[in-house]
């Protein structure tokens, strides 16, 4: 086998904070380099950068590794980076790429004060085709170097390597100058994601006055590990548009994202470049289309030169350059480097919130000093970089946890009505309750309890289910008492249509029967006739076989202002928590405690547990490691509807029973004008239409709804209006919203260990129940008496129970 050279180059900087280049210092001998190894490049004023050239046991191999030459020969301050793999055109091209990169490692690690320097392993191939490397013989002669430097050079994974790889380095090293994440679970990608994501959101709160990114569009160009997950946090956080391009266009098809061809062709008002280096020429720099305001990301080395980044900043473009914005890895590294046990054993997402919140403070410290322009960002970086001197960022870490770790009594894992009713009443007994919610708000637009309008009535088949509305109405005056808001307005109910049996809404004939049962007031119509001449809108009933059931005291209730109006309610007892999803959840912590870290990185301690998040349930249930239950989820539709004003009066609020055909499961509701005050109606009206079935099968999780809905319903929805409310204008917008179900349409109210209770399975008829259910949710969490018998909503009965179906112990057995 043909002997061939490895080449290592270090970039190096003299030791001050205050510069990125300077002339170089003199270099130290290297003894244990020996005969096998040698400088190839010595450090000048124009490249503080060492190169040294090691043996490689391959065909067309050479192994470059970049050394900042201040670190070189000195372990208390050693190189860090990466290996990078490529088929580069020549040694020079080699040699060139891995100074430069060391040298923006150099300023990585400065700009946090790591404790190291800046380096990189660069592998030139001269293979096209990088599979025929024999992967694990590299790797130990990459080890014969790191044992060379004695502890001066530390490194992990780049471009084409993988945890394979640092797997036969590790054993080469003898476990020793290897910083991959190895025994953790923290992933490096979603670290150098978490200091993109920090850097963006710290920019635009120094730009914008605030966090919020909701009015901005933003281009994820790369969707890689790092890039896609960038594109799926900016969703999560509410961006108003993620666009995302990739050479190959599979990966940019991403949940909640619009894939693009051409990311310097299409406007967007952040760029977030994580693909390739110095991919903004000049020419892409002149022509991107004009609304561009930021351009923050994770590629090193994004501009082309420093004339596409002038053009940039002389557009008033903000550039929070790659040193901040790419850090998040070497963040990681400084804590793996300092504290190998806690790095081992920390749950990730702490490690992710800590680099994401000193990504941000960094960020929006360097716009702060630049006065929040852009030709004055690169002359201010001397201000954000620390001294070398002092205590390395990793051993911060630490302390982080601590600062972002809280108690409370209760925690409440979801801001919809559930968790926001039992809020509510926990604080009127005095409980201190800390509510999380992974959306931007309470009831966010992608939770079911999201939106204008819910009916409320006592007009049930079920007496339990009228008399639980009888006693809701008493504790939903409570609420618009202490929170000042109005929430609830009468316009009464019809019940119409066909005799079609019992459905997930009842039916007008057992409706009937109810009401006359429990002597409560309503007015029936026994013919479609009659129902003709007491609504006019409905003229179309006329001749119909219909039968109809109106009780004039129902009607609906504001369904997002009422979450906020008991959150509001419970003032200072509840501490909520937005953009805050729970990604592990122990109820059996020391001292009977449930310990919840969120994607944040928060740390929030209790006495018990509320699980109330709808369609989310089972995935917080998978994490607390607790039988999951039988839940079905619903893609349900409805729309709203352009109508005259003086025509909007005379539409009731309705429910139209007709038999199933098809797809068409036959049951529709209206909402009156004045229950979709939401929209701009810029002196307009609306009525709001939807269904009361599902767009195709029911799904078993959140992974595949489909926001977007079937264009077959909206079609099924605008027939609808045509046949029955004639006088309705064109559908203005439309809706797809989760419904989480139980077979047999009652709620889970109970507890499934001995510190967590779980709501679930409102199954589209829970909204009009609010503060009672979170009364009965209290009660549980508390110990005291339910306001009403809870043997119905059992989350051990058969239909609910997954251990029933899938043989795994029920709740009763695991209690």
């Amino acid at each position: 086998m043909k002997f061939l050279p490895i080449v290592l180059s270090a970039a190096g900087l003299l030791p001050t904070a205050l510069a990125f280049s300077s002339a170089a210092p003199p270099l130290p001998s290297f003894p244990s380099l020996g005969d096998s190894f040698k400088i190839v490049k010595q450090p000048c004023d124009e490249c503080s950068a060492v190169v040294v050239e090691a043996t490689a046991v391959q065909d067309g191999v050479s192994v470059y590794i970049a050394l900042d030459s201040d670190s070189y020969g000195h372990t208390s301050r050693p190189g860090n980076g990466g290996i990078r793999l490529l088929n580069y055109d020549s040694t020079e091209s080699a040699i060139d790429d891995a100074v430069r990169l060391a040298k923006g490692m150099t300023r990585k690690h400065d700009m946090f004060r790591t404790g190291f320097s800046g380096a990189k392993v660069v592998v030139k191939s001269d293979h096209e085709d990088l599979s025929v490397i024999e992967r694990k013989e590299l790797m130990q002669n990459v080890a014969s170097a790191l044992h060379a430097f004695e502890g001066g050079m530390y490194t992990g994974c780049d471009l084409n390597t993988s945890d394979i790889d640092m797997d036969h380095l590790v054993e080469a090293t003898n476990d020793k100058y290897v910083l991959a994440g190895r025994n953790s679970l923290v992933d490096t990608n979603v670290a150098t994601a978490s200091s993109v994501i920090g850097s963006i959101l710290g920019t635009v709160e120094a730009m914008e006055g605030s966090r919020d990114i909701s009015d901005l569009t933003f281009t994820v160009q790369g969707c890689g590990k790092v890039g896609s997950t960038v594109a799926k946090e900016l969703v999560r956080l509410g961006a108003k548009h993620v666009q995302t391009c990739d050479l190959y266009p599979k990966a940019a098809e991403i949940k909640g994202c619009t894939a693009i061809q051409d990311w310097s062709g299409t406007s967007c008002n952040f760029l977030v470049p994580c693909a390739n280096s110095l991919a903004i020429t000049e020419e892409v720099a002149t022509n991107f289309p004009e609304g561009i305001k930021y351009c923050v990301g994770a590629t090193n080395s994004p501009f082309a030169n420093e004339k596409a980044k002038e053009i940039f900043d002389k557009r008033g473009i903000m550039h929070i350059p790659e040193s901040i914005s790419s850090a998040g890895a070497i963040l990681a590294d400084s804590v793996e480097w300092s504290n190998i046990e806690l790095y081992q054993t920390v749950e990730p997402p702490k490690m992710y919130g800590w680099i994401r919140d000193i990504s941000s403070e960094k960020a929006s410290d360097l716009a702060a000093h630049a006065n929040q322009e852009p030709l004055d960002v690169s002359s201010n970086l001397k201000n954000v970089v620390p001294s070398r001197e002092g205590v390395p960022v990793g051993k911060d870490f630490e302390k982080w946890i601590e600062d972002n770790s809280s108690n409370t009594e209760t925690l409440i894992v979801g801001g919809g009505l559930a968790g926001t009713a039992t809020a509510f009443s926990l604080a009127e007994k005095g409980v201190r309750s800390t509510l999380v919610e992974q959306g931007s708000s309470l009831a966010p637009p992608t939770a079911s309890s999201n939106g204008d309008s819910r009916m409320y009535r006592k007009m049930y088949s079920s007496e339990f289910f009228s008399k639980m509305q009888a006693q809701a109405l008493e504790r939903w005056a409570d609420v618009e008492k202490k929170s000042g808001t109005e929430l609830l307005q009468e316009n009464g109910l019809l019940f119409y249509g066909e005799d079609i049996g019992e459905t997930v809404e009842g039916s007008v004939l057992g409706a009937k029967q109810v009401m006359d049962k429990l002597n409560l007031p309503h007015t029936f119509y026994a013919t479609g006739d009659e129902i003709a001449d007491a609504y006019p809108a409905l003229e179309s009933c006329r001749g119909k076989p219909y039968s109809g059931v109106c009780e004039e005291s129902a009607g609906h209730i504001r369904a997002s202002k009422a979450c906020e109006a008991m959150a509001k309610g419970a003032g200072d007892k509840c501490n909520v928590k937005l953009n805050s999803k729970i990604v592990s959840l122990n109820y059996q912590s020391e001292g009977g405690k449930v310990v919840a870290v969120t994607e944040n990185g928060e740390t929030i301690t209790a006495d018990n547990a509320l699980i109330s998040c709808g369609p989310w349930t089972n995935s917080v249930l998978k994490s607390a490691k607790l039988p999951q239950l039988n839940l079905d989820i619903w893609q349900v539709q409805w729309a709203h509807y352009e109508v005259d004003s003086d025509i909007a009066a005379s539409i009731p609020q309705a429910f139209h029973f007709r038999k199933e055909n098809n797809i068409d499961g036959g049951l529709y509701y209206v909402f009156p004008s004045s229950a979709t005050e939401s929209i701009e109606n810029g002196g307009k009206s609306f009525v709001k239409v939807g269904v009361d079935y599902p767009t195709g099968d029911s799904l078993s999780d959140m992974k595949s709804f489909d926001y977007e809905g079937s264009e077959e319903v909206l079609e099924l929805i605008d027939g609808w209006v045509k046949e029955h409310l004639p006088t309705v204008g064109e559908r203005f917008n439309s809706y797809c919203h989760p419904y989480t179900m139980t077979e047999d349409s009652y709620f889970v109210m109970d507890k499934v260990a001995d510190n967590v209770a779980i709501f679930s399975g409102g199954s589209g008829r829970a909204f009009k129940f609010g503060p009672l259910l979170g009364d009965c949710m209290a009660s549980l969490l508390t110990g005291e008496e339910p306001p009403i018998d809870l043997a119905p909503f059992s989350a051990s009965r058969a239909l609910i129970s997954s251990a029933v179906n899938v043989g795994i112990p029920t709740y009763l057995d695991s209690l």
